[in-house]
């Protein structure tokens, strides 16, 4: 039997990044910065999702969020983005398009993935050589986590979501972001290795040789994949790749289920 497939993070946690058209400054000022932040607080309330983490920069902000529901993150981003838009056409006295794109999103896939993502975007400003230490930079959650401010975040919320995956505050400050990737490539192998376990397992039970005879055998492939996804979390290029099928192919099935 493949050993129960560990309790992953991807349909839970997200990396969000926003930019603003042809990579343009779009929070000049202090004020600008302050209201975007005012207005994600604002669409915050009333929907299902957490904000983790943020760091908002000159031509772009980061956040990591936690929700059930990505259609969640859609709806925010769409309404604060909108929203802010048309403060700062009218502000400065321009028009048209102040982000590139809607927002770019990211699945967190692991524990250590979470971790180097908190670190990541709180360190943004220091790589971005605006500061010397990530304490020094005033927008973005680290001084929310130091209890140095409150902005955005409900820490003692979060304290509670990271105690359910056995990570505390602290773990979440710690500057070590290269052990966390070497974890996280720890947690890849043991993945892999559940993939092999649950083919095994599958192609022993149902008499098939190979991946190869499942792909072609509609019934079987659709039950594959669907364990693959539901059961095991695994994401929908991950299980193509273990497959050795296009994206599009699992996406179909996976709309059929």
């Amino acid at each position: 039997m493949p050993r129960n497939a560990r309790k992953n993070l991807c349909s839970q946690f997200f990396h969000v990044m926003v930019q603003g058209l042809n990579k343009e400054y779009i929070f000049e000022k202090e004020i600008d910065i302050k209201v975007y932040l005012r207005y994600l607080k604002e669409k915050l309330e009333g929907k299902n999702l957490q904000m983790i983490a943020y760091c908002i920069m000159n031509n772009h902000a980061h956040f990591l969020i936690q929700t059930e529901d990505v259609k969640e993150i859609s709806k925010l981003m769409s309404q604060v983005n909108t929203k802010y838009a048309i403060f700062y056409n009218k502000k400065y006295d321009r028009c048209g398009f102040v982000f590139r794109n809607r927002y770019k999103s990211e699945e967190i896939m692991t524990y250590a993935h979470l971790l180097a993502c908190i670190e990541y975007i709180h360190n943004n400003p220091v790589k971005a050589k605006m500061c010397e230490a990530k304490a020094d930079y005033p927008y973005s959650s680290f001084g929310e986590y130091k209890g140095q401010q409150e902005v955005l975040l409900n820490i003692t919320a979060i304290a509670e979501i990271f105690k359910g995956y056995g990570i505390s505050l602290e773990d979440a400050l710690r500057e070590n972001y290269k052990l966390y990737r070497f974890l996280e490539d720890v947690e890849r192998q043991d993945k892999e290795k559940v993939k092999e376990d649950v083919l095994r397992e599958f192609c022993q039970k149902r008499n098939m040789g190979n991946k190869e005879d499942i792909v072609t055998n509609d019934k079987y492939f659709r039950e594959l994949v669907s364990i693959l996804y539901i059961e095991y979390r695994f994401t929908q290029k991950e299980i193509a790749e273990m497959l050795g099928v296009s994206k599009f192919k699992i996406n179909r099935m996976l709309n059929a289920i």
